[in-house]
């Protein structure tokens, strides 16, 4: 058998997508790749849509857009690769030390500007965070600093475990602080589990923050 995952989204968060979208989570490693696959796949049942990843760290030979690609079944013409993955490093750490690290640094104006560029050709630009909203890119910059200059609707992902409570608040509460839209969050449940744990995580985040969970990806065994 295979282990596959299943997006349950609300559809008018399909059919009303904003144009830009910032997929960010609460940690590295906790399901943004998925979902963003998972998510462009159905907002491209009804719309063109693209996936980009500011900054690739570690993992060349199997990136996340092509982690998006394969979940979404996308085929996506090669010439919009450079503005699909901005910055591609070799070590797998935050992107402003995986920069220090080939001598180079990350220009915020060169995020930006391969972003608008896939707006004015995609209905829909999906943009997966590295790790969470405050990491940095450069210098004291972060990835926050520049979604809030660009004012890009924001999805949360947030994987249903014990802890999950106190760093979904954090970043909720950061994007409230930088003004950033926040669309609303996602519960990651990794391995289909269902406790009252797992019922009260969703309900206590919604009930602190006033913000909606709107989908959940859960595991489909096929």
């Amino acid at each position: 058998m295979t282990a596959l995952f299943k997006l349950s989204i609300n559809k008018k968060h399909i059919d009303s997508a904003p144009p830009i979208i910032c997929i960010t989570g609460t940690s590295t490693g906790i399901g943004k790749t998925v979902f963003t696959g998972l998510l462009a796949k159905e907002v491209g049942k009804k719309k063109s849509v693209i996936t980009q990843k500011w900054v690739q760290s570690g993992d060349l030979d199997a990136p996340d857009i092509h982690t998006h690609d394969r979940l979404s079944l996308a085929r996506i013409d090669s010439k919009w690769s450079v503005d699909r993955q901005v910055y591609s490093f070799k070590t797998a750490v935050s992107p402003h030390l995986a920069a220090k690290l080939e001598n180079t640094d990350i220009q915020p104006e060169q995020l930006k500007n391969a972003t608008q560029r896939l707006s004015d050709a995609f209905d829909v630009v999906l943009i997966e965070t590295s790790g969470g909203i405050m990491v940095p890119i450069q210098g004291v910059i972060t990835t926050g600093d520049i979604v809030s200059e660009m004012e890009v609707p924001t999805i949360v992902v947030i994987p249903n475990v014990l802890g999950c409570i106190n760093h979904a608040l954090l970043t909720l509460d950061y994007l409230m602080q930088k003004n950033i839209p926040i669309l609303g969050f996602i519960m990651n449940q990794f391995d289909g589990s269902v406790s009252e744990m797992h019922r009260d995580n969703p309900a206590i985040i919604t009930k602190i923050s006033g913000v909606q969970q709107i989908g959940e990806i859960t595991p489909s065994i096929i």
